[in-house]
């Protein structure tokens, strides 16, 4: 059995699969197809669904075009090529980082499971780029990487 190489997502990434014309729509689509490959296991908070569902409502999306884009992350995990944790197991570790790191809630979610599990992150938020929030995570052996730095050489030529 091949082991994936496990990574914390955000919904800045998410959203990129479904909304064309983002910056950094092609490094995107590349880890959509790393994991689909299953090289890679994103691993999310359950918040992440409807980050992406209010993120393409705020882009002008057609209702079912927001569902659908719902409904084919829904599946991506049932189909187990993304793992989902509950928001409730990371309150706790969400609270103190929105304290210790003044983030909000949402990237607080979103950071949790990278700090609990132990993994890295990838993200495009720049809440979450901020230099105590890098330096925070590094104290911990960990990183938050960009698209860009996942996939240097893509766009280029």
């Amino acid at each position: 059995m091949v082991t994936r190489r496990r990574i914390v997502v955000d919904s800045s990434v998410i959203i990129k699969w479904f909304k064309r014309g983002e910056e950094f729509e092609e490094e995107a689509l590349r880890f959509r197809d790393d994991v689909l490959s299953e090289t890679i296991r994103p691993i999310i908070s359950e918040w992440v669904y409807l980050e992406v569902v209010r993120g393409l409502i705020k882009a002008g999306f057609p209702r079912g075009k927001v569902i659908q884009a719902y409904n084919t992350l829904k599946e991506m995990s049932d189909l187990v090529f993304i793992e989902v944790l509950p928001v409730s197991s990371l309150l706790d570790e969400a609270k103190n980082l929105e304290i210790e790191l003044k983030l909000y809630a949402s990237d607080a979610v979103n950071l949790a499971p990278a700090i609990t599990l132990s993994l890295n992150m990838l993200s495009e938020d720049k809440h979450l780029h901020r230099k105590s929030v890098r330096e925070f995570v590094e104290k911990r052996g960990l990183r938050i990487y960009r698209l860009k730095d996942l996939y240097p050489s893509v766009g280029i030529g």
